[in-house]
């Protein structure tokens, strides 16, 4: 008797066709194995087709099933030298640009249908007309005597100690202690065992005017406590609306860049949302899309999203934006230099225009200022600091210059300078430029028996996610990371902060290094330079004369070289005053015999 489960077993040859074209006629079964068919395309691409053809897990375009001529043409691709089939992966293609993150790809070496799929991301979303919409409540702030009693001369001295401007609505009076945010209970008791004594500046000011349903700007350096300022106020805002229901979109919108930075923002909600009942998930490139569309259909109140992601689920239908009334845009500097503006737009067209507007930045630039007058209208926006984007004061910024053979054997140095301190464990990160560069730190510091794991754009989601909580939990002392890290990573414990490769742009820097010294601890950042370097000195000089930092004079002659080299001409290795007998890249150093 004929076993139609026999039949699917040969499924390299003719379980496409058959899949497509089920019938109780075995003739016409036979028929449809043999006729050409045109392949239809099926979003969700099976594992099968991930890795021949490249795809990664969070696919922006559409992919069709492998015809037979396709099979036979990659079976001879995988011969291995003995005539038998080798299944083992080939080398993934990065679609990414060099940032590895999620939701920004590049043209670059993509197939043209694919390049248009990505390119017309939520192509297929039109912009909703909204009509007569119900009233929602989104003041809810009550002012807590100890706030209100505030005089005159101490908000000013508030301001003035914490230079905090507020260049447009009304000025708020800060809150100095947690329970003043009448925050209930619970959440009151939580906040009192994180060990911070008093709210940070941006917390201070942003509460009273999160809560109070304004839409704000808030612009403030790295590691000053913004997540806590939105999330919490989100909790609030959620306490006073309708119940979601199963199916129903979310009440609290957060967008972000990367998806560690949406992990660690939904780590986040779920800490103190599950102490009022709130559920919390989220949703970015790198991990299923079957199990995240599972999680929104359960009806979580917040949804933490990269873009590219959020797009595909509305384009598909997997989740709507109709209840939405409480967005966060977080990192919005980053966003848009990433590319997500046009995204961003498509995604706010999708959420009624009467909801509340909560924008985070480190900087200010004139994109983010467009940006904010076309979707907030009347806000209030409250600066940290200076607009333009500066050190955290709490971090010790040490500058070596050095040659480019010798920064590995600086980097042990240093490493075993704080040991022999009596500092370890002693949690550091050490930024590479390359995702090669940083796996080949990783094992050379492996090799010397340092506890020490590296993160990139290449690495899977798993591999990201166990990385990250090894480092947390202490398990691993050191993490090796491209900028893929330079933002998103939230790891208050962090003591060091080692720029093994200068990054392009001074403001890379600034967020590689704020990840040290947050929630106002203190922190040290050593970065190596060398003269291939000695362009982007200048600015770096600039950042350290702000924070009031140590700058080394052979870092101002490194710098000046460069200058006087420009004026005369290129700037080349063979200019630099110590260009004698250029060895390898990393020397043989040996470390209790090791190498």
């Amino acid at each position: 008797m004929f076993n139609l489960r026999h039949f699917l077993a040969f499924g390299h040859y003719s379980a496409r066709p058959v899949s497509m074209i089920i019938s109780n006629d075995i003739n016409q079964i036979f028929l449809g194995s043999m006729i050409k068919r045109p392949s239809p395309q099926v979003f969700f691409s099976s594992r099968y087709n991930r890795r021949d053809d490249g795809y990664d897990e969070d696919s922006h375009y559409w992919a069709s099933p492998p015809s037979n001529e396709d099979y036979r043409t990659r079976h001879r691709k995988f011969q291995n030298r003995s005539g038998r089939p080798s299944w083992s992966t080939p080398r993934r293609k990065n679609y990414y640009n060099g940032f590895g993150e999620d939701d920004e790809l590049s043209d670059f070496d993509m197939p043209s249908q694919r390049r248009s799929r990505v390119s017309e991301l939520g192509a297929n979303i039109r912009e909703k007309e909204w009509g007569d919409l119900p009233p929602i409540e989104k003041n809810f702030y009550v002012e807590n005597p100890t706030v209100s009693q505030q005089s005159e001369a101490e908000v000013n001295e508030f301001y003035n100690s914490h230079n905090i401007t507020v260049s447009q609505g009304d000025r708020p009076l800060p809150i100095s202690v947690f329970k003043a945010g009448n925050f209930p209970e619970k959440v009151n008791e939580r906040l009192s065992r994180t060990g911070w004594a008093q709210p940070t500046p941006i917390q201070s000011i942003g509460w009273p005017l999160a809560l109070s349903g304004k839409n704000m700007v808030a612009i403030a350096q790295t590691g000053s406590g913004k997540t806590l300022g939105f999330i919490l106020p989100a909790l609030i805002h959620i306490k006073h609306q309708r119940q979601v229901a199963r199916g129903e979109g979310p009440i609290v919108l957060v967008l972000a860049p990367t998806r560690e930075l949406a992990q660690q923002i939904k780590t986040v909600a779920v800490e103190y949302g599950r102490l009022l009942g709130i559920r919390s998930c989220a949703v970015f490139g790198g991990q299923s899309k079957l199990v995240q569309a599972r999680h929104l259909s359960e009806g979580p109140e917040i949804v933490v999203a990269t873009p590219g992601r959020l797009l595909d689920f509305l384009e598909m239908d997997v989740v709507n934006l109709d209840r939405t009334t409480y967005v966060v845009l977080d990192e919005a500097d980053r966003m848009l230099d990433m590319g997500f503006e046009p995204q961003i737009r498509k995604v706010l067209g999708q959420i009624r225009p009467d909801r509340q507007m909560l924008m985070w930045s480190a900087t200010w630039p004139r994109e983010i200022q467009q940006l904010a007058h076309d979707f907030l209208g009347e806000f209030t926006q409250v600066n940290i600091g200076s607009t333009e984007l500066t050190a955290n004061p709490n971090i010790k910024q040490v500058v070596r210059v050095c040659e480019r053979r010798d920064k590995f054997n600086m980097l042990v140095s240093e490493l075993e300078n704080y040991e022999a301190q009596g500092e370890r464990p002693l949690k550091t990160l050490i930024f590479a430029q390359t995702k090669s560069q940083a796996d080949f730190i990783t094992h050379r510091l492996r090799k010397l028996r340092f506890r020490a794991l590296s993160i990139h754009g290449d690495k899977s989601q798993l591999v990201r996610d166990k990385t990250l909580s090894s480092f947390r939990d202490g398990q691993t002392e050191i993490l090796v990371a491209t900028d893929v890290a330079s933002r998103g990573l939230d790891v208050n414990d962090i003591k060091l902060v080692i720029n093994f490769d200068y990054p392009n742009a001074v403001d890379d820097y600034i967020h590689r290094i704020g990840r040290t010294g947050r929630a106002e601890k203190k922190g040290t950042a050593i970065t190596f330079v060398t003269d291939d370097d000695a362009s982007k000195l200048d600015d770096l000089i600039n950042v350290l004369k702000d924070a009031k930092q140590e700058i080394p004079d052979d870092l101002i002659e490194l710098s000046r070289l460069s200058a006087k080299l420009k004026r005369k001409g290129s700037f080349s290795k063979s200019s630099h005053p110590h260009r004698h007998q250029r060895r390898p890249y990393f020397s043989g150093y040996s470390r209790r015999n090791s190498w």
